[in-house]
């Protein structure tokens, strides 16, 4: 019996993408949190409000998909 039977090729490169993916994808979600935030802050101090709530919204759609993937993780896990 070879390595080549016993490995699921298949399934191993689906978990590699996937958790490529998943590592790129929240870090970046987690980089709009820290600029949306920080940038939000820097605008509202300088009366720049509408600028500033654009900037919140980024904030804010990155924490959403930051939670979100951390309750996909912890359903997928718990499956």
């Amino acid at each position: 019996m070879s390595l080549a039977s016993i490995v699921d090729w298949d399934a191993l490169l689906t978990v590699v993408w996937a958790s490529v993916a998943a590592g790129v994808g929240v870090t970046a979600a987690y980089g709009f949190v820290i600029l949306g935030t920080t940038r939000a802050l820097e605008l509202g101090r300088q009366g720049r409000a509408a600028e500033a709530l654009l900037f919140a919204v980024v904030g804010a759609v990155g924490i959403v998909a930051v939670i979100g993937a951390i309750a996909l993780g912890i359903v997928v896990l718990s499956e």
